[in-house]
């Protein structure tokens, strides 16, 4: 598996780069508070960075545009 200069191995073999993004501090709780029960399940294999991943593929999806990989 490779890993990113950040630390955190990447998952699959698509490349990954930071990106930042403007949240309101409201969505973001919500958003914490979703990846904290997540990650408590899965026993801390889930990140904020995996849940803003799956959203991002869930709504290319809805538009029918392709994603990578």
């Amino acid at each position: 598996m490779a890993r990113s200069k950040y630390g955190r191995p990447m998952k699959g073999a698509t490349r990954r780069v930071p990106a930042t993004i403007q949240i309101s501090t409201g969505v973001l709780d919500i958003i914490d508070e979703y990846v904290e029960k997540k990650d408590a399940a899965a026993k801390g294999a889930y990140s904020r960075s995996d849940f803003v991943n799956e959203a991002i593929e869930e709504y290319i999806k809805k538009l029918g545009l392709t994603a990578e990989g």
